[in-house]
């Protein structure tokens, strides 16, 4: 999710989907309903995976901040 770099480098339809998301802003007009909605849709399957592996994520944290 490097937002700079994605829209640096890659043009056509060869982007991110957090580049993409700038189609829905204008010059004039910002669509912001569309932009929330593809913000959702692109922070939903982080938000899945965290909550599934959560306690996992949260022990190997603590593994490697604690000396034994």
């Amino acid at each position: 999710n490097d937002y700079f770099l994605s829209l640096v480098f890659l043009h056509g339809d060869n982007v991110t989907a957090t580049v993409a998301l700038g189609v829905f802003q204008g010059r004039y007009v910002t669509q912001i309903n569309l932009m929330a909605a593809g913000g959702l849709i692109v922070a939903a399957p982080v938000l899945i995976l965290y909550v599934a592996f959560q306690r996992h994520f949260i022990s190997g944290m603590l593994a490697g901040a604690l000396r034994e």
